[in-house]
């Protein structure tokens, strides 16, 4: 457990880690731009919750969209090879078990994968609310608040399991080739392989098509919770490829 809570650390307590969480707050802010431009301009109030609408448009945009399979991979995902190219393995391994070194990863990588996400989309909320609440118009008497606090959580759990998915196949393409490269850009690549072969030639398909995953249109099975059973399986499957194809390698050494 020790040696998990410090993987675990090691993973989110990086500059990697701070630079792809700088990164999500700024594409989140440069999807708003028009969003924010106008607010400034605007000679009356903003609509109730303009703040929210503001954020979860963002979620959806094009560019997080483009942003998201190389952001959630930066942080911890080359960590298997920088061990082994810098000889660390050799000196670390006899300290622990393979059992141990290889679930500490996976943990650490779904873990930092997902939370700079999820991190990023809180900060970038909270700094929307703090300033275009006070430019907000108050609720009408009798009118129904919406509660959109519910459902930036719901596009942020989705995002959070999402990066997680992308951020342990970049490191099980790294255990297979042994290239840092490979841990950054097959997450890009598997990921738009999947959106052209859904927007060419599978339309119907959408099970497999990442921009689903991040904003669910279609009738899923158990509603979002659906999309996140689906993230889940697949982590766990792309997990289990990246244990034998490291203990190869580890083998190897």
């Amino acid at each position: 457990m020790r040696k998990l809570n410090a993987e675990a650390k090691q993973s989110i307590c990086n500059i990697k880690f701070l630079l792809a969480l700088t990164g999500v707050v700024l594409i989140i802010f440069l999807s708003s731009i028009d969003g924010i431009i106008s607010a400034f301009r605007a000679d009356t109030l903003l609509q109730h919750g303009y703040h929210a609408i503001l954020i979860s448009a963002a979620l959806s945009s094009d560019a997080f969209t483009l942003a998201l399979p190389i952001l959630c991979v930066l942080p911890y995902t080359t960590s298997l090879v920088d061990d082994i190219k810098s000889g660390f393995i050799k000196e670390y391994l006899p300290r622990t078990t393979v059992r141990d070194y290889l679930t500490g990863k996976i943990v650490a990588c779904a873990l930092s994968g997902g939370a700079v996400l999820a991190i990023g989309v809180a900060f970038a909320y909270a700094m929307s609310a703090l300033t275009f609440t006070p430019m907000e118009s108050a609720l009408k008497s009798g009118e129904i608040p919406v509660n959109y606090l519910s459902e930036i959580v719901g596009k942020t759990a989705i995002c959070m399991f999402s990066g997680a998915f992308w951020s342990v196949l970049g490191m099980t393409f790294a255990a297979l080739t042994n290239s840092r490269y490979m841990a950054y850009a097959s997450p890009f690549v598997v990921y738009y392989v999947l959106i052209i072969l859904h927007e060419r030639y599978f339309p119907n398909f959408f099970v497999l098509y990442p921009k689903e995953w991040l904003n669910p249109q279609s009738e899923w099975m158990f509603g979002n919770w659906g999309v996140v059973l689906l993230l889940v399986e697949l982590t766990t499957l792309t997990a289990s490829c990246f244990w034998t194809a490291a203990k190869k390698r580890l083998a190897s050494i």
